[in-house]
């Protein structure tokens, strides 16, 4: 995997855990939406996890 692809998932990663968290704040803590935003912060979460673990294992 190229280095610029992986720049480009971390990207993705760091505006979906960051605006997820915002809005965790925003939105009330019993609504529907609450579960997708909990849920988009996992999967932004996991998407950060595997570029590391991608970036260490290529670097390796």
């Amino acid at each position: 995997m190229t280095p610029s692809i992986l720049k480009v998932f971390y990207t993705i990663a760091v505006f979906i855990v960051g605006a997820s968290l915002v809005l965790l704040f925003i939105v009330p803590p019993d609504s529907a939406e609450y579960i997708v935003t909990l849920l988009s912060t996992c999967v932004g979460a996991v998407l950060l996890i595997l570029v590391a673990l991608t970036t260490w294992f290529i670097n390796r």
